[in-house]
């Protein structure tokens, strides 16, 4: 394999990565709501910041890779690896977090009703 090759799908690889790796951001922030909820303000500005964040990371991945080139399968191979991430891993994760979010509040109700008598 030429080396033009091999760099073409080190970048197309990278890009795919670099997908994943920002919808793993986004899985987290998920998470912190999860965890502590507030004001739909504040959920748009998380988004927003989110938006930056993302900008910022495909940004320096095509600066650092492709010395700020823009190549559409970079920006294809990024939006794929967000896609797949999102269908194969962040639903199953997020349904499983969210039982366990409603079994906690359960065990918490119960433990305060016990607690109360």
């Amino acid at each position: 394999m030429s080396a033009a090759i091999r760099y073409e799908v080190h970048l197309a690889v990278s890009s795919f990565a670099t997908g994943a790796g920002l919808m793993i951001v986004y899985d987290l922030l998920r998470i912190f709501r999860m965890i502590c909820p507030h004001s739909d303000l504040f959920v748009g500005l998380e988004d927003f910041g989110y938006g930056i964040y993302c900008a910022v990371m495909t940004f320096g991945l095509l600066y650092e890779q492709n010395n700020g080139a823009l190549r559409g399968y970079a920006i294809a191979g990024t939006m794929a690896g967000m896609a797949v991430y999102q269908y194969m891993v962040s639903r199953i994760l997020l349904k499983y977090l969210k039982k366990g979010q409603e079994y906690l509040k359960i065990r918490i109700k119960l433990h305060r009703r016990k607690r109360g008598r």
